[in-house]
């Protein structure tokens, strides 16, 4: 299947869509009607470096001006929603070049329904700038580097929730994405990527016994490197004895394809034999043996405290051999602790859909590559509230395995920022970060950066808020070309209309 072909024919498809579900809401009945929310914005910046080009050599200072105008739209009815939120970010002298530099910056999501609980269809779009390589860390385009992509994504999922009375529930959903990627060193693909998800699960028509059924295939084609496939389809039965017992079987198919050197990846017939357990609503515990094996422990002491962790050793799939996922959550009045750990196999194409990719400058993003990878990613985060403070702590583990070039990649970090609203219109942000990426691979690094902030913010009228921050970066690397250091000092006016 062409899937560039079928990008085309969804694009036309797309605009249809549009023009059809803005006419439905503009002229039908009240209730297919959106309640509009238009706040447009303008922001003007002045930011002042000592080192505009982020080098320890020829160190060069700088004013730059920013003028941002932006838009937030928002617009809910009983059967839709529209979030848009557009930034057009104008820079004078970004790199001390005395040029203009434009970059759009856009997040928008949207949801309608055709047919009343029956047929959906969703669609998302953003458009960011990304640091091409996580060696070359910058956290925002006042450097006008050429190590940046501007990354654009977008998303169009259909899907009907099918009821067949009390036989069965499902969800039938086709997805199509794209991801775009430009800059001057960007070795990142344009990706159209076509899915389907088939769900099915018992209804109340089943008592003692339930079952389900699973499909899930995804095609990527990569204009520059070889097609990604991922496939993989499941169904269980299960039994249960009592209110406390259950036994299942569960069987299955993977057919997965892309580039790969190591054994990862095993396709072929999955299968697995096992019951569950649950002696309260506080305990369940569920495990299973066959060539992919398992055990969940699902934990919940108390009302504040809920931790479920399930080990696996699979034969046959994706991240073949020993796997661990957990998750902890904790909370008290005024806090939130939380701890999760996962194993997964993706791609970049993958993370920048699936995060919130209009964050601009995402630093724990890997190097934009087409390349498959292993991630193992542990993240833990406590928070803290008061009348006037607000406290968030970050630590992060990230483990990256590559398919075909066998490179491993750590990125250790950690990050901390308190909040504090001294009095009633003026505010105070702390923030701090440190974050090290180290490579065992051909071309081994080590690159650690770290960064402090403190900035006063005022609300000077109803809709217009002034800033003045001071921020240090220091980045240290096996590569002088990467090593530097920053001081800089910006002024913002943001207004509201």
């Amino acid at each position: 299947m062409d899937i560039g072909l079928v990008g085309s024919w969804i694009s036309f498809f797309v605009i249809r869509y549009v023009i059809i579900g803005f006419s439905l809401l503009i002229f039908n009945a009240p209730v297919w009607a959106l309640n509009w929310t238009i706040r447009p914005s303008l922001d003007l910046e002045q930011v002042y470096s000592d080192n505009i080009k982020l080098t320890d050599t020829d160190k060069k200072s700088a004013l730059v001006t920013e003028l941002s105008p932006g838009v937030v739209i928002n617009g809910s009815s009983a059967i839709s929603y529209f979030d848009f939120n557009y930034k057009m970010q104008n820079l004078y002298n970004a790199g001390g070049d005395s040029g203009i530099d434009i970059n759009n910056q856009l997040k928008m999501d949207t949801l309608y329904e055709f047919v009343s609980n029956r047929v959906f269809m969703e669609s998302s779009s953003s458009i960011s700038q990304q640091n091409i390589s996580n060696r070359r860390i910058q956290s925002d385009n006042i450097s006008g580097d050429d190590s940046i992509a501007t990354v654009s994504t977008f998303k169009l999922s259909p899907y009907w929730t099918p009821h067949f009375k009390g036989f069965a529930d499902g969800e039938i959903r086709v997805t199509y994405d794209r991801v775009n990627s430009s800059g001057s060193e960007s070795s990142l693909s344009k990706t159209n990527s076509l899915a389907q998800n088939i769900k099915l699960t018992s209804g109340h028509d089943f008592s003692s016994m339930s079952w389900f059924v699973t499909f899930n295939n995804s095609e990527s084609s990569n204009s520059d490197s070889e097609d990604v496939n991922f496939q993989d389809s499941e169904v269980e039965v299960r039994y249960a004895i009592g209110r406390k017992f259950s036994i299942f079987a569960r069987g299955g198919h993977s057919n997965n394809s892309f580039s790969s050197n190591s054994e990862s990846n095993q396709n072929g017939v999955h299968y697995t034999l096992g019951g569950q357990w649950r002696p309260s609503l506080r305990l369940n515990v569920e495990a299973g043996i066959g060539n992919n094996s398992f055990i969940t422990v699902d934990i919940s002491p108390f009302r504040r405290l809920h931790w479920v962790t399930t080990f696996a050793n699979n034969d046959i799939g994706l991240n073949t051999g020993n796997t661990w996922n957990s998750e902890l959550n904790y909370r008290t009045r005024r806090s939130v602790w939380k701890l999760t750990y996962n194993e997964k196999t993706v791609t970049t194409q993958r993370l920048l859909l699936d995060q919130q990719v209009s964050t601009q400058f995402n630093t724990r993003l890997p190097t934009l590559t087409d390349e498959v990878f292993i991630t193992k990613r542990a993240d833990a985060s406590f928070t803290f509230h008061t009348g006037k403070s607000d406290v968030i702590a970050k630590a992060y583990k990230t483990i990256r395995t590559f398919e075909q070039s066998d490179d491993d990649e750590e990125v250790t970090g950690f990050n901390v920022s308190w909040n504090w609203k001294f009095s009633r219109r003026t505010s105070a942000l702390f923030k701090s970060n440190w974050q090290q990426t180290e490579s065992e691979g051909i071309d081994a690094f080590v690159d650690e950066r770290i960064d402090f902030s403190v900035g006063i913010t005022r609300n000077i009228l109803s809709r217009l808020n002034g800033k003045v921050e001071y921020r240090y970066v220091d980045q240290s690397s096996d590569d002088d070309l990467n090593t530097y250091s920053e001081n800089r000092v910006t002024a913002t006016l943001s207004l509201q209309y």
